[in-house]
């Protein structure tokens, strides 16, 4: 099989501009509009509720009418000030795995803008004010990034879909072949359909389906894309019963690995 990484011929992250990212989300902007919420919450535990650090009656009870005054719509405000607790507000959170467990998953449960969840060895009582859905904003470097990544792997798809759609329509032939992989190409020979040392085990098995100077694309373990052409077939003969057995041994070997 002689194959070429695809890798060499998409689009780098470097070379994709603003106006890329622009266009980008001006095409998809009712998908990428980002939920930026603000909230207010407090930390509950038995040292600030009941000045004491055993989960007691005393505590649950409390917690209890807390639940009972988020039913009947009590104010967060007043909660937090009737129990003498202490608020965190947040103004314009946008969930990422960096930011902190508990706002993270403040922002899981925005469908219910006012309650009270557990957290390890606390309670937090919550209530979101604001849920904001804005377009993406180039000048916040993370956001930026993560549309760049967008754009990369959206760029990688079309790249692929066209080479895949030229090979179809035998607009893509073994001179192009070499024409596009020049100094790029790589030749490897597998033992067999189970041989999976390079490419993942269904690409394999694509391989060994088409006949001789077919084109497709395949792809390894990693998930690398590869434009490759079956070269040729070779066929072993075996001889005797102590190659074939030795055949046999080899490919039940193979087989248990897979």
């Amino acid at each position: 099989v002689e194959y070429m990484n695809l890798e060499n011929f998409y689009k780098k992250k470097n070379q994709i501009s603003n106006d890329d990212l622009s266009k980008f989300i001006q095409k998809n902007k009712d998908q990428l509009k980002i939920e930026y919420l603000d909230f207010s919450y407090s930390i509950i535990n038995p040292k600030n509720l009941i000045g004491d650090d055993e989960f007691n009656q005393t505590f649950f009870d409390k917690i209890d009418q807390i639940e009972m005054d988020i039913s009947n719509e009590v104010e967060f405000n007043n909660i937090v000030s009737n129990f003498n607790l202490k608020k965190i507000d947040i103004n314009n959170f946008r969930f990422s795995n960096e930011k902190n467990e508990i706002e993270k998953k403040i922002f899981e449960l925005r469908n219910t803008k006012f309650d009270i969840f557990e957290n390890g060895n606390d309670y937090i009582l919550y209530k979101i004010e604001n849920i904001i859905k804005k377009e993406p904003d180039l000048n916040d470097n993370q956001i930026k990034d993560e549309i760049t990544e967008l754009v990369y792997q959206q760029n990688k798809f079309d790249f692929n879909k066209d080479l895949l759609n030229k090979i179809s329509e035998k607009k893509f032939n073994k001179e192009d072949f070499f024409k596009m992989g020049e100094n790029l190409i790589e030749t490897i020979k597998l033992n067999s359909i189970k041989d999976n040392n390079r490419f993942e085990i269904n690409s394999v098995e694509v391989l060994y389906s088409l006949p001789i100077d077919s084109l497709t694309l395949i792809n390894d373990k990693k998930n690398n894309i590869y434009l490759a052409r079956v070269k040729k077939f070779d066929s072993i003969k075996i001889d005797n019963d102590d190659e074939l057995k030795e055949y046999s041994k080899k490919e039940n070997m193979n087989n248990r690995s897979v």
